[in-house]
Parts: C-alpha cells; structure tokens; sequence
C-alpha cells in the first residue's frame, strides 16, 4: 500500500512539477526565520488553498466586473467559511497542488535551519551519514579500482611464471594479500618479481643439469657410472683460461671450487699423526699466523654461493601449494634429475649426481647458453679415457660390489650365529668352528691369521670378543692366509659356518625381535639432536620389553651411571660412579645419586673385571647398596645384574644394572639368554652414547669454528648447521635438523627443540639436500641471496651435517674472507675425522684426550690451526726476512708483529727497548732459526 502510494506521488509529480514560486519564502534572514516557518507551516498551507477558492469564486459569479449589479457574495464570509470547513485538526486534505508541494519542501528546508529542534537535528544526521555513504561509496570505489589493479599486476608477474591461462594463481595468491597495505603489497609484489626471476633461473638451470646428465652418459664410455675427477677438474681449469675476461668473471675459478670443502680426511688423519696428546686450551694465533710472508700462507679459496631466502612464509606456501595443484610438471621436472641416493665423497671419481653438481658449480646461474654448450662440446671432444682406466674403473666397481655384498653375506652369518643379540661373539669358539674347516688343514693358517688379528684388534684379542666389524675382519684375514681364492674361500668359510649352527624358528624369531628393540636404542641417538634422553628412554623400554616377552613377565628396574673422576671426595677413591639415568619408579631413590669405591656394591668390581655380575639373590649375598633405605629388609629381594658398560675398544666407562626387587614372584633369577641380550643393550647403548657424545662434540667444535671465521668475514649475513638425521618412515629418506643459528653480529641461538626440514616440504631449501645427497658444495640463488652449503664428511666420507653460510646479496667474498672461510672448513672437516674415529672400533684417534668433552672439542679446532701454523712456518727460509730486515723505519704493522712473536716467548720484554726499538728487534730477528724452531714446537697452555 504505502510503495503503491509512493509511486502514485512520483506520478503526480512528474506529470505537475512543483511550483517553485514558493522559494521567494526562502531566505538566509535569520530574524523572520520562526515567523516564515510558522506561516509556512500552520497558516499558508490552509489559507492558500482558501484565497484559490475564492478566487475562482469571485471569477465565476463576475464579482470584479464593473458593469454588472452588485451581488450578496461577501468574499470574507466565503473565505471564513472555508477556513472553518477545512480546518487542519479536521479536516482530511485534498491532494496538494504544484505550488503547496514546493511550499512544504520550503517549509522543511526551513526547519532544518532552525537550531536545536528534531528537524534540523534529522537533517544534520541525514547529512552526515549521506557523507559518510559517499565517502564510503568512494573508499568502496578506491578498493575496487585497486583489487582491480592488484590482479592485473599479479597477472602479469605470473606470466612469467606458468603457462596457466585460466588465471586461477593470481586469485588464489590475491586471495592472501588483498587486504595487505600498499606498502607490503609492494614489498610482496617486488619479492615475486625476483621470485619469477629465479623461476626463471631454475628452469633454465634445470635445462642445464639434464644437458650436463647427457654430458656424463656420453664421457661414461665404460658405462661403470663413474668419471675421473681429476680429469675433469684440468678440462675445467683449461676451459677457464681459454675463456674472455667477461665470462671468468661469471665462472666459478675451478682451481678454487676443487679446494673448496673438499678437504681430504686420509690428509688430515696422516698429518695428525704429528700431533701430541695435550690437554691444555689453545690460544689465538692471529699474529703468528700474520707473521708469515703471504707466498708460504695456504692458498684457500671459496665459490660463491646463493640460497632461497624462507621470507613470507604462508606466501611461500601458498604459492608452492599453487606449483603443486596448477602446475605439476614443474615438480616432476624439478625431481627428475634429482638423486635420492647418498654418495660418499671421493677425490679421484665422480658420480651422476656429483658430476652434475660440480658443473652446476663452475658455470652458475648467470652464463649464456650458447657458453654452455661450448663447455659441454670442449669436455665431450676433450675427455678421454683410455682402456687401462677403464679396466681399473670396471675393477673398482665390480670390487665396491663385492665388497659390499661379502658385508651384506657376514653380517647375516653373525647374526645367526648371535642367537641371544649379545652384540659379539666368543673368539674362543669362533677359533674351534673354523680349526675343523678342511678337516683341521688350515691350522697353521688360521693361527697367522689370529697373530694378525690380535696386532690390529689387540683389544679384542685381549678379551676374546668378535663385535660384528671384528668379526668380519677376521674372517677376512682368515680367508687371505688359506690357500686360494679369497673370494671362494670365503664363500665356503661362510657356507661351512652356516652350517655349524642350527637355530630352531622360535630361536629366529625371538633373534629378530631383540634385534628390532636394539636398533630402536640407535635409531633413538640418530634422532635425538644430540640428545641421551631418548636414548635413555630406548634402552628401558627395550628391557622392559624383553623382560614382559621373554622373561616370564618380570618386572624389572633399571639404571645407568657413568664414570667420572672424583673430585669430591678423592681420598674416596680416583673415580666414582654417578648414576645419570634410571627407570621412572627409582627416579626418587636412585637419580643423580653418586656411588664411590668405598661403599657397598659390585657394581666397581664389574667395572674391574670387565664382566657381568649376576646376583641371583640379594638378600644372600650381604654386599648390595640399596638406594632406597625405605624399603623393609622383608622386601630386599631379587635378582641384581650389573654389566659394564664398554666402548669399541672394550674400555668399561659405566655399568647398567638391572634388578627385580619390585617383582614379588618366586621366579626372579635372570637366565643365560635374558644375560646376553642384556650385554646386547649395554653395546648398542655405548654406541648410541658415544654417538651422541661425538654429535656434541662437533656443535661444540663448531661454536669454536664460528668464534673465529665471523671477526674474519664480516660479509656473512648468517650460518645455520644442521645435522642429517635418518628418515622416520619409508616416505621420507632423511631429515635436517636444524642445531644451531648465527646472525650477522655473532649471536648464537642452539635449539634445543626439534626443527626438523623434510625433502617433500621445503622445496626453497631443495639445495641443503643436493648438498647432502653429493656430499659436495652447493651453489643456487633465489630471492637475491646467496649461500655457500658446504658438507660436513664423516669417517665414509658422506655428509652428516652442513653449514648453510648465507653472504646476502654479496655475490663473492674478498680474496682474503674466501682464505679465512677456507681456512677454518678445512681446519673444521679435520676436527670432524678427529672426533669421530673415537668411537670407532679399527681406527684410532691420532690425538686422545683423556675423557673427552664439549670443551676439549673446541680446543681440538684450535689445535689444528696451531698444526696448520707450524706446517707454514717449517716452510719458511732465512730470505724470508730479507725484506723485513731491510727496513729501517718499518710500517707500524710490521713492528707490531715482530713484537708479538718475540713477547709469545719472552714476556718479560713488555715494554722494554728490545722490543720498542726497531733496531733492537731486528738484532733479535738474527736468530731466526731459533725463533722459528720456538714456533714450531710452541704449545700454548692455560689452567682449568
């Protein structure tokens, strides 16, 4: 009804328009402003329509016309009469016309003007929020226009990027920024700008690494998968001076990447064979270092390197979440080339994988392709090989094979024949089994090869025990002495032990289920950051495990404690035993207790004897500490065993014990086989902990390294080490697990939660595992920024740890941060071989510190650099000094540094003329041999 009478009105008004002769009503007068309003409002509307009526009136009856009579009509009565019939309070008013229409539109304009009245309040806010709509309508307006602009910017950057014409991408990343500032749209905006350029990079890198596979296959003339590593470095090296000035600005100089973290480990453990046991802290050796003329300083160098930068990261999400929905083939161009095997470094061969990395190297990501291609033909027409190489490359594959396979063949023979997972095995009836081999021919044989063993394995020897690696060892040298081929004799050495053994299907299976639960206690200090709790937490639950499934549901209790020296109490004892992990109901009684020799216990006559201790029945034997001095004597009983805890070389460093106090059943003792598999956990625990050990040790070596690159290089923006951990399901191979973060002002931050990065999830980080998979450096550029990855190798020679450096938008280091970088991954990858031949059972660490830890790591860094110093300084001659003596005013610096070398070694010329005057120095300077000889063999030591 009322939409029916609105619409009847705009009919009227479009078919009679106001009369707007009413506005003369309409002033700015503020004094007649009430009076105009009244009448407008009360009088005129009524009055008007009266004086219109009488006008007509006086029209139709001729009342003005002068020649007629006179009439009754009185136009006031008329007019009182209407007035009184159409009174406003009464009276229903007819339809307006024109002219009282545009009078009532005056009349509220009008009103509006008059102050503190509901009109004029009504018209104020109809005016402001008719503003504020139009301000609205053009923020709304201002919005759209700039969405509008945001998408075809957008657009028009993933163009660039993908083929994708449908336009679904920039919706889906305009989606996440559109209600960003303008200011971060830009920055956003300026980030994909170099996103698609490195897209670009990749792609055209991706082209690359296929025609450098193509490359390797056509140089592998005898298809063995190997190349020749020197020989490729010279063709790179001639390639590179043959080049014009503007394209070796591009190259990475190969005579520099062939250096660069390829550190050889063999190297290092031969010249540490120089190196003395010490247990002092070194010192800086700056000025020394200083003191050498630059010709006899060790020529280091470094490639530049770039890596993504994980800036935005939702966005980074977002739009390899859009590369993976819209754009598949990308991902799938992306892994193909991709090896998803580990290879071992090797100075002599190169692989598929390493093969294309260090090409990738050399050319960067800023060559042209036609230079590419040229490089391609000049290596494919240049490499040759002749048939003795690859008879020698055939053999070394067909040897790595067989090899690998023999390993494969034994350790499943020593499996078999630990039945109870003890983790070794008797010599004594290993020896008997093998003297009947040929009816007892190879008797004089086998005692060579046990003379021979016993010289490389005397620990071993000593206690009579075969570890898996030993074992395998003394088969070898076994098969050598006997007449034949090794090959064949160990074939049947194997077949023939096989055979010595019968194991029933429960005996294998209950074999395979130990053998399960003590993999966990590995995989545990594998996976833990350098961490003993989960290993701790492994071990208990591996015994508690194997007491429910094969120990008759004993319930058992469990701890660990360690060796340490004793400095609380040494009139007590040299070393005592501090109890450093338990199970959780003896946490309260057992935990952090300490036991020294005088006390109760047998648990430092295991430690003495090297062997395990079984108490059948502690309430008998009258010399068990009880920790928990609660419990009634009435309950003190069970069964004890305490075995001791031994490193590779059969060293005792702790005990694990075990009882059954809290067990109430009659059948407590533990049998021959429950024994075995105990001494099994108490090996895998030592390796497990002296994994973990040597993991610390390597974070505290590299605190120590980072201490002294970054006064340096003051050109790194950050380094991040991580550590590679082994893959928690089938789907993912490995993991990094990021350690520790340096920002550009030496701030360290060690995370001790897990940060792990997946392959699958974090494809900007792609090049960390193309590091890990080469075990090479690795160079790439995204986002502007530049890394240098460069491998930490252990004793195989596989990368187990990375430092990621990232130089920022430096696209190359100076000459000397590239020697000091150099320097110090050099000096860090010895360590590294250092600290991890010392849980190694064959190898032995050339240089021992005696109970080893996180501190004596970082000295180890130290001392190498000291090594490094004296192996300089041995290469130094009289002429040397020529041109330091011919000075007679030298630069301060050079005077500084004579200072210094002289005041290592006398002190006491602080501040005398000796030292002070020019003269006098060089007159100390004559005995340059001396000081030479001092340097050589200075040892710097400091006090705990």
């Amino acid at each position: 009804m009322i939409q029916a009478q609105k619409a009847e009105e705009e009919k009227v008004k479009k078919r009679e328009p106001c009369d707007w002769l009413c506005k003369e009503w309409f002033s700015d007068e503020k004094e007649s402003l009430d009076t105009r309003t009244y009448l407008l409002d009360k009088l005129l509307p009524t009055l008007i329509p009266g004086v219109e009526k009488l006008l007509m009136q006086v029209e139709r009856k001729n009342v003005l016309v002068p020649d007629k009579e006179p009439t009754k009509f009185d136009p006031i009565t008329f007019l009182g009469e209407y007035l009184m019939r159409h009174n406003p309070q009464y009276d229903i008013s007819t339809k307006p016309g024109p002219y009282l229409r545009g009078m009532k539109m005056v009349t509220e304009e009008l009103k509006t003007e008059m102050a503190d009245t509901a009109p004029e309040r009504l018209a104020r806010m109809k005016a402001e929020a008719k503003t504020k709509r139009k301000e609205r309508e053009q923020v709304e307006n201002m919005k759209s226009e700039q969405k509008e602009m945001r998408k075809e910017a957008l657009a028009i950057q993933f163009k660039e990027w993908t083929v994708d014409i449908s336009g679904r991408i920039p919706v889906y990343v305009h989606s996440y920024t559109e209600n960003f500032s303008s200011d971060m749209f830009q920055e956003i905006l300026k980030h994909l700008r170099q996103c698609a350029l490195d897209f670009q990079k990749a792609i055209r890198c991706d082209m690359w690494r296929q025609m450098f596979t193509d490359l390797f296959l056509d140089c592998d003339y005898g298809k063995v998968g190997l190349l020749d590593r020197q020989k490729i470095l010279a063709l790179l090296e001639e390639f590179y001076d043959r080049s014009p000035m503007s394209a070796k600005r591009r190259f990475c100089n190969p005579r520099q990447c062939k250096y660069m973290g390829c550190s050889n480990c063999r190297e290092h453990i031969k010249k540490s064979k120089q190196i003395k046991a010490f247990s002092q802290h070194g010192i800086s050796l700056c000025l020394a270092i200083l003191l050498l003329p630059r010709k006899h300083r060790i020529q280091d160098c470094h490639c530049h390197m770039a890596g993504f930068r994980a800036a935005f990261g939702f966005l980074r999400h977002t739009v390899l979440s859009a590369f993976q929905t819209y754009v598949p083939s990308w991902q799938t161009f992306r892994t193909s080339c991709t090896s998803r095997v580990r290879s071992a470094f090797d100075e002599h061969c190169l692989n598929l994988p390493q093969f294309v990395q260090l090409l990738e190297t050399f050319v960067g990501q800023d060559i042209p392709l036609p230079t590419v291609k040229s490089l391609i033909e000049f290596i494919k027409e240049e490499y040759k090989q002749t048939e003795e190489s690859k008879i020698e490359q055939l053999e070394k594959v067909r040897r790595t094979s067989l090899l690998a396979h023999r390993k494969l063949l034994l350790e499943a023979l020593f499996e078999k024949w630990d039945k109870n997972a003890s983790g070794f095995l008797d010599l004594k009836e290993v020896d008997a089994v093998l003297s009947t081999f040929k009816e007892g021919m190879e008797k004089e044989a086998l005692r060579k090869a046990k003379s021979h063993f016993s010289s490389r394995y005397p620990q071993s020897s000593r206690v009579e025990k075969l570890s898996p690696e030993a074992f395998q060892t003394f088969l070898e040298l076994v098969a050598s002495e006997f007449t034949g081929n090794e090959d064949e004799v160990i074939a049947n050495i194997v077949e023939f032990l096989t055979m010595s053994v019968e194991r029933s299907w429960m005996e294998c299976l209950q074999s395979l289920t130990r053998r399960k639960w003590l993999h966990n206690i590995q995989q545990a200090a594998e996976t833990s950051g350098a961490s003993m709790e989960p290993v701790y937490k492994a071990v208990f639950k591996a015994l508690s495990q194997d007491a429910e499934a094969h120990g008759d549901n004993k319930k058992i209790s469990a701890y660990i404690a360690l060796l340490e020296e004793n400095q609380l109490s040494p009139e007590r004892g040299q070393i005592l035993l501090h109890y450093v992990a338990c199970t959780t109901d003896d946490a309260p009684y057992v935990l952090n207790q300490i036991l020294y020799k005088d006390m109760k216990g047998v648990s430092f006559a295991a430690v003495e004897e090297g062997k395990p201790i079984h108490v059948p029945r502690v309430q008998l034997h009258g010399n068990i500490h009880f920790w928990n001095y609660d419990r009634p004597a009435e309950e003190r009983r069970g069964s004890l065993l305490v075995l001791p805890l031994q490193d590779a070389h059969w060293n005792v460093f702790g005990i694990l014990g075990i009882d059954t106090l809290r067990d109430q059943s009659e059948k407590t003792i533990f049998l021959t086989h429950e024994i075995s598999f105990c001494q099994g956990v108490s090996l895998a625990f030592s390796k497990a902990y002296h994994h973990v050990c040597a993991l610390e040790n390597v974070l505290q070596m590299t605190l120590t390294a980072l201490d002294w690159l970054y006064p340096r290089v003051s050109s790194i923006h950050a380094v991040t080490t991580y550590l590679v951990e082994p893959g928690k399901d089938q789907t993912c191979d490995y993991a990094l697990r990021k350690m520790i973060t340096t920002d550009k002002t030496g701030q360290k931050e060690i995370h001790t939660s897990a940060v792990l990065f997946l392959r699958k999830e974090n494809l900007l980080r792609d090049y960390l595992f193309k590091c890990i998979d080469t075990s090479e450096v690795v160079c790439t550029s995204v986002c502007g920024e530049y890394h240098i990855a460069v491998p930490l190798r252990d004793l195989s020679r596989q990368a187990f740890a990375l430092f990621d450096i990232s130089i920022g938008h430096h696209q190359k280091l100076s000459p000397h941060e590239y020697k000091d970088l150099q320097k110090m991954l050099k000096m860090a990858q010895a360590a590294c071989c250092e600290i991890l031949k010392i849980p190694s059972e064959e190898t032995k660490p050339t240089y021992v510190l005696e109970h080893m830890n996180s501190r004596h790591a970082g000295i180890l860094f130290h001392r190498f650099m000291l090594q490094d110093l004296r192996e300089c300084v041995q290469k130094l001659s009289a002429e040397s000094f020529a041109e330091i003596k011919g000075y007679e005013e030298p630069p301060a610096l050079i005077h500084n540094i004579v200072k210094a070398v002289l005041l290592l070694f006398n002190p006491n010329w602080k501040g005398s003329e000796k030292i002070e005057s020019w003269s006098q120095c060089i007159l100390v300077s004559l005995f340059f041999f001396s000081v030479t000889t001092k340097i050589q063999w200075y040892l710097p030591r400091v006090n705990w």
